[in-house]
């Protein structure tokens, strides 16, 4: 397998970098949310922005995984926790900024998965499946570090893992034909990133089961075991 050279690399470097850029301002916006200080938010940015690429190195055995050689990853991921600490007040007038650049590092992370994983020798279908989980493994970790349920978990969440792998499926297959160059990619992120939005504006969800919510018995309570 040869690596791109020239500026295959810048394109291949730069989309990329964009995709941990918007996945580490989401990361810190949320830190923002849950009132962490500077540490809680540069270090929730780094693990949002690298911990997909991360899952998927692990699983493709590219391993040193890429954010532990290329520094550049990381000062983008902190990178992009500073514009959140110094413009924090005007980004959060934006409408629901974390869902909007979730949903852009969801898009190049989907399709940019599967293309390395293609490289690597994996086949369309295991290609497609590492392309989700780069996506949707980043937003995973940043939720559950803010003690949070992650998104793609929520009953009431709108489509987000569904999004991730309908553009790393297509990815795959566009590589594998041999006519996955950075425009395809480029505009299949920008479908995830769109499919995404759209299922928060227009409430597409999956179906879920009608249950009741399971009630939590505290110890402490004197009439818990009466009941």
């Amino acid at each position: 397998m040869e690596e791109p050279t020239g500026w295959l690399a810048v394109l291949r470097d730069g989309f990329s970098a964009v995709g941990i850029l918007a996945f580490a301002i989401s990361g810190a916006l949320l830190a923002v949310q849950k009132r962490m200080d500077v540490v809680g938010m540069a270090g929730l940015a780094v693990v949002t922005a690298t911990g997909g690429g991360m899952i998927r190195d692990l699983l493709i055995g590219a391993t040193p995984v890429a954010a532990l050689v290329d520094w550049w990853m990381l000062a983008v991921a902190l990178a992009g926790a500073l514009v959140v600490f110094v413009l924090h007040r005007w980004i959060e007038r934006l409408d629901r900024p974390v869902l909007v650049f979730d949903a852009i590092g969801l898009g190049i992370f989907a399709v940019e998965g599967a293309r390395k994983a293609i490289d690597f020798g994996v086949g369309p279908v295991g290609a497609a499946f590492v392309g989700m989980l780069t996506g949707i493994g980043g937003g995973i970790l940043r939720d559950t570090l803010a003690n949070e349920i992650p998104a793609v978990f929520r009953r009431e969440s709108r489509l987000y893992l569904l999004p991730a792998l309908v553009g790393s499926s297509a990815a795959a297959a566009a590589v594998e034909l041999g006519v996955g160059n950075w425009l395809v990619l480029g505009l299949l992120a920008l479908l995830v990133c769109g499919l995404r939005i759209a299922s928060e504006l227009l409430r597409w969800r999956v179906p879920a089961l009608r249950t009741e919510a399971i009630p939590v018995v505290r110890r402490d309570d004197p009439g818990a075991d009466a009941r």
